[in-house]
């Protein structure tokens, strides 16, 4: 059974040309033989103090006059207008309504009908009923209300009706999974994962220029380096007890916390701010790191998330060093594969550990990434969707 010659909306926790995630991932391979609209992040954290935040809220509103944009065969995206003030009714009302309208009429312009309505946020429960969706996906990949700056209560709320309404519910992180399991109709564990291919070694791949020269050993991590989920203080005291490594990090600063403090880190000689780069480059920099680190905070936020770098990393035959997070529980007594930490002390003598090993386990880290492939879950979540979608349609 498969999931084919449908007609998708694709409500996304991340903007088709941000860092790629689930959403893009997903959708990516579902477009090869379905029609998507993936509407762009709406927005879950208030705008603040900062610059950026209320540039966003006028860039989409330039997004939204353009109408859905063809990004690729079968895949069309729309960026509507959204006001991230979420604790209000009336703007939940202005937005809901605004919402609506912009996906019906880019539906009715690129002749969609019956879609499945495939929702990676909370906010998805204001379309049921509204597109004439013959099935309701809510694929749960972290829990919103926790991140910082968010209305708690209003997306707990939507959430709850959500869960009650949708057709299937997915699941990333088992704890995501045991919370939401006495709420949901029908509910599926599906582990995270990663493009594994394009992150596996080559020959012909070079070391980015801006590695090429630094010290070795070179500590990589790559990813949103934002304060509530990244341990920077634990990054510095990596950084300060060995002097003689190059602490690397790539990607975008303070992505959904713009509360983050990066300044104690920059003023250590040898951690090397990269910046974001394109999905296409990221290989290349993971290629370069004699290890990949994720230094991740331990909180309500994070024990819910997996992060899709852990099998990066893997696929590129990289060691890892990790906080103890519960999501990585079942690597705990395979340190050729990832060593976990309990805080900055043994994270520092993980990572001097792995360093010192000296046997090559780069095949056996290639091998487990290959079992945690997109290729693999896609297919997965394909056929549950399909029998799912094909019980509701028999039974209607």
């Amino acid at each position: 059974m498969e999931l084919t010659g449908r007609d998708i909306v694709c409500l996304a926790s991340s903007n088709w040309d941000a860092m790629w995630v689930n959403a893009q991932h997903l959708m990516n391979r579902l477009s090869a033989d379905n029609r998507i609209l993936y509407i762009n992040n709406l927005g879950l954290r208030a705008p603040g103090k900062a610059k950026g935040d209320w540039l966003k809220v006028f860039r989409r509103l330039g997004e939204w006059f353009r109408g859905a944009a063809a990004v690729r065969k079968n895949l069309w995206v729309l960026s509507p207008v959204n006001i991230p003030l979420h604790r209000w009714r009336v703007v939940r009302a202005f937005n809901r309504v605004v919402l609506r309208r912009s996906i019906r009429r880019q539906m009715r312009r690129l002749g969609f009908r019956r879609p499945l309505l495939w929702t990676f946020l909370p906010l998805g429960v204001e379309l049921i009923g509204a597109l004439n969706e013959a099935f309701v996906i809510y694929h749960c990949v972290d829990d919103y209300a926790f991140n910082p700056g968010v209305a708690e209560k209003q997306l707990r709320e939507m959430e709850r009706r959500l869960l009650a309404q949708a057709d299937l519910v997915l699941t990333t992180n088992p704890l995501l999974y045991e919370e939401r399991q006495p709420l949901a109709r029908y509910i599926q564990f599906v582990g995270n994962v990663a493009h594994t291919p394009h992150f596996e070694p080559s020959d012909a791949r070079q070391a980015p220029a801006r590695l090429a020269e630094l010290p070795r050993p070179i500590l990589g991590y790559q990813g949103n380096i934002s304060g509530y989920k990244t341990d920077l203080e634990l990054l510095a005291q990596l950084a300060q007890a060995m002097p003689e490594a190059s602490v690397v990090l790539v990607g975008p600063e303070g992505w959904g916390d713009p509360a983050t403090d990066l300044s104690a880190l920059k003023e250590l000689p040898n951690v090397h701010f990269i910046g974001r780069v394109t999905y296409t480059e990221l290989p290349a920099y993971v290629g370069a790191f004699d290890v990949g680190l994720l230094p991740l905070r331990i909180n309500d936020s994070t024990k819910r998330s997996f992060p899709m770098k852990f099998y990066e990393y893997m696929a590129a035959g990289k060691p890892i060093v990790a906080t103890a997070l519960p999501a990585f529980a079942e690597y705990r007594d395979h340190p050729h594969l990832c060593r976990l930490a309990a805080d900055a002390d043994s994270f520092i003598a993980a990572v001097r550990e792995t360093l010192a090993d000296p046997t090559d386990h780069v095949a056996e880290r290639m091998a487990e990434a290959r079992r945690h492939s997109w290729d693999i879950r896609a297919k997965e979540i394909r056929a549950l969707v399909a029998r799912h979608l094909a019980e509701k349609e028999s039974a209607t």
